[in-house]
């Protein structure tokens, strides 16, 4: 008997708080709902601007066709025979004048027809142009959006599991079956329930370089870098945070324009193209990255926001993935993209998706201060980068950026080139 109550008593304290938990699947599936949805019609953006695309393209396709510069030029020819024959008929200076004026009409008309089709095309492109450029946004916050809702459903998923898991466990000890090995099943069940976010991709072990290498070890590495890597072996090489000096690719991807101008001088040389090359390639390189950075919402949360501070850094960023979801994404200037500014129920939906309940939030921000969420938060790019591609293999950056890496076959012809002065940690 006494053994029976020191397992009753073994039951940990979260399976007594079903109504708490039970809530907490209904705010993790009901996220999940949300973000299906958005992810949907993100989906069914991405479609209509590319139907739009196609249609101003084929519009565009047709008014280039109609276009025959030999019909402005016959139109002109015309008009000047008139003037031949208005002026060999013609019987006085007046007359003569007369069939001047008409005829500079007649070119003027035909130039400012010229001119508005140019110009009807012209704008026919730069639709085009935009269209391209609304589909690849559009098509990134699609992406972002469907993996955030595929997260969601798993997480919703797990919850509702843990939650049957935690009532058999209950239902076991009503029947009198409650037995230490069933406590500790609640009690797993009860901190998979619980658990407010996945568990984080581990951080890379700080490398511990050996002793610098001149240039020679490294193929590519120009004089006077040192590159923190094995002599034996050109794989051995890794990004490293704690470095006191800090390697290329970090001071790249923090938007240091010395560090960029260096490395495009020493792989460009003196060939003003290939310097134009490099320094566009390099620059996408890095913009795909921070954007990379964006959709997994790396941030670093300045402290100071009344709102932030009630949370810790894990809880701000799953907020601000829970709000991307929704459609409220950080634009990677201090504000939102295409201005949607969350309300305080947008909010509220995203703290469910993190696990926390929205009646225990002291400072909800006014529509201004809402605006103004992302002011002070930097993208941490450095940090993403050094996780999810610490080795800076093609095969890492290809899954980090996704789609963003296609645009990029030019810099990966040249990778085994590049990748080796990355790593380095001085100029």
């Amino acid at each position: 008997m006494r053994e029976e109550s020191a397992a009753a008593d073994a039951m940990p304290k979260e399976a007594e708080s079903g109504d708490r938990r039970q809530r907490l699947v209904e705010i993790r599936c009901g996220f999940a709902e949300m973000a299906q949805r958005e992810a949907e019609a993100a989906a069914a953006r991405v479609t209509e601007a590319r139907r739009l695309y196609e249609d101003q393209s084929a519009a565009l396709a047709k008014a280039q066709a109609e276009v025959d510069p030999g019909v402005a030029q016959k139109a002109k020819e015309k008009a000047r025979s008139s003037f031949r024959a208005a002026v060999a008929s013609a019987r006085s200076r007046g007359q003569v004048e007369t069939a001047a004026v008409a005829w500079l009409a007649d070119i003027n008309r035909i130039n400012a027809e010229s001119r508005a089709e140019m110009v009807r095309i012209e704008r026919g492109h730069a639709a085009v142009r935009d269209l391209q450029a609304q589909i690849a946004r559009l098509s990134d916050t699609a992406e972002a959006n469907a993996a955030i809702a595929a997260a969601a459903t798993e997480a919703c998923r797990a919850a509702r599991a843990a939650l049957t898991a935690l009532a058999a466990a209950q239902a076991a000890q009503s029947d009198g079956a409650w037995t230490p090995e069933v406590a500790e099943l609640a009690a797993e069940a009860a901190r998979a329930a619980e658990a407010r976010t996945p568990p984080a991709a581990p951080t890379p072990p700080a490398a511990t370089p050996p002793a610098p290498v001149v240039s020679s070890a490294a193929p590519g590495t120009p004089p006077g870098y040192t590159v923190a890597e094995d002599r034996s072996s050109p794989d051995s090489l890794i990004i490293d945070l704690s470095a006191p000096h800090p390697q290329v690719i970090i001071r790249l991807v923090r938007r240091d324009g010395k560090t960029l101008n260096a490395l495009v001088d020493h792989l460009a040389g003196g060939d003003p193209a290939a310097r134009s090359g490099w320094q566009m390639n390099l620059s996408d390189f890095v913009d795909s990255i921070v954007a990379a950075a964006i959709d997994d919402a790396c941030y670093e949360f300045a402290r100071g926001n009344p709102f932030w501070d009630q949370f810790s850094a894990a809880e701000c960023r799953e907020i601000a993935r829970g709000l991307a979801a929704l459609g409220f994404r950080y634009d990677g200037f201090e504000g939102f993209v295409d201005g949607r500014v969350p309300a305080q129920r947008d909010l509220a939906l995203a703290l469910g998706q993190v696990g926390l309940l929205p009646v225990k939030v002291r400072h909800w921000p006014s529509a201004e201060e809402a605006a103004q969420l992302f002011r002070g938060v930097a993208v941490s790019a450095d940090r993403l980068v050094a996780v999810r591609a610490p080795a800076l293999t093609l095969g890492e950056l290809v899954r980090l950026l996704g789609r963003r890496a296609e645009p990029l076959a030019d810099l990966w012809n040249e990778w085994p080139r590049c990748r080796p002065l990355l790593f380095s940690t001085g100029l």
